[in-house]
């Protein structure tokens, strides 16, 4: 578990230790810390062994395959044609599954970088609220939907700018990579829904409905989404309660404390991302599917939580300050608590390529 310390206590301390006076210097460092994490979870990823992730191996075997096959047969894979054309390109430069792991984490995170480093406004917090949230672990194991996951940012920007056409050619690029990615389409509506809390006597309701009458609804759903109703469902692997309860609390926290006139348009469009983030955790316990398909939305949620606080009002303004502290604090025990028992992803504990294992 060491790496994980370097990689969570070090940006903890690169943004601590300034003067908090000098604001300029508190963000330059804050920056700096950011990327140190970003940088080393990429050299994490790329240098992981084999065995690091359950799904590693087989992506591996399937790049060998990819890599030895004619191009027109790379298309009949039963993976998604994007993926599969882009194992065959990346073939062309090396035969090495290792290099393979590498340029693909690459990728991947710089997707994902550039969003967090414009919104990000305290380190400490975002990378505690990060790594509790199974896109953390995925990283390290579900390539292929990671990388529709960081495409999902590129179409983000592209809704924040109001581009309805990059968008939908992201969402379809997207969907190539892995179709769950289908999911992408709802962030446009649901980013520039103006819901406020006085629209929380529509909203509460609505989730209250969804919870007690999840399995109906999901019932319903599963007709049109057949095709991934073949993944197993374990309610004790996706953690789906603990998660719902911390969705809800933190969507509790970001009505409560931020002054409202405070609120720019994204703060409120990334709050959205949590209520339906919420609602999609409600369907976890029935079926894993429902946390593949939250994997777009969730990864936003350690970008709101500091603007949250940032538009404190002062009514609230203590509690905010001493929940932000909380939250950093319990974040980071229970993932080393978690972590401890190897996890369902079989990412702990660590191993470099050229370790034995």
């Amino acid at each position: 578990m060491a790496v994980f310390y370097i990689l969570f206590l070090v940006p903890v301390m690169l943004q601590h230790f300034s003067v908090k006076r000098n604001e300029l210097l508190y963000e330059k460092k804050n920056k700096w810390a950011l990327l140190f994490f970003f940088v080393f979870l990429t050299v994490l990823i790329m240098l992981r062994h084999e065995t690091i992730g359950k799904d590693t191996q087989n992506y591996i075997y399937k790049f060998n395959i990819f890599a030895n096959s004619e191009w027109l047969k790379v298309g009949q894979s039963s993976f998604e044609i994007g993926f599969a054309y882009y194992n065959k390109i990346v073939s062309i430069f090396t035969s090495n599954p290792q290099v393979f792991l590498a340029i693909t984490a690459i990728i991947t995170i710089a997707m994902i970088y550039p969003t967090y480093r414009r919104l990000c406004t305290d380190t400490s917090l975002t990378i505690s609220v990060f790594i509790i949230l199974s896109t953390f672990v995925v990283l390290f194991s579900g390539i292929r939907q990671m990388m529709a996951v960081g495409i999902g940012f590129i179409a983000y920007e592209c809704v924040r700018r109001r581009k309805i056409v990059p968008f939908i050619l992201c969402v379809l690029f997207a969907m190539i990579f892995h179709t769950s990615a289908f999911m992408l389409a709802f962030m446009y509506p649901i980013y520039h829904a103006k819901i406020t809390k006085k629209w929380l006597i529509v909203v509460i309701p609505v989730i209250a409905v969804v919870f007690v009458f999840n399995q109906q609804i999901f019932s319903v759903l599963s007709i049109i989404i057949e095709r991934y109703t073949e993944y197993e469902t374990s309610t004790a692997q996706t953690g789906a309660y603990t998660m719902i309860l911390l969705f809800a609390i933190l969507a509790v926290f970001s009505f409560v404390i931020p002054d409202e006139q405070q609120l720019d348009e994204e703060t409120i469009g990334l709050r959205n991302f949590l209520l339906f983030a919420l609602i999609l955790q409600m369907f976890a316990p029935l079926h894993s599917l429902a946390m593949r398909m939250n994997y777009y939305y969730i990864i936003f949620i350690p970008l709101l939580l500091p603007k949250i606080i940032d538009c404190k009002s002062e009514e609230w303004k203590k509690v905010a300050v001493v929940g932000r502290h909380v939250m950093v604090i319990f974040f980071f025990a229970y993932f080393f608590i978690n972590a401890s028992d190897g996890g369902v992803l079989s990412v702990f504990p660590y191993h470099f390529f050229w370790e034995a294992v």
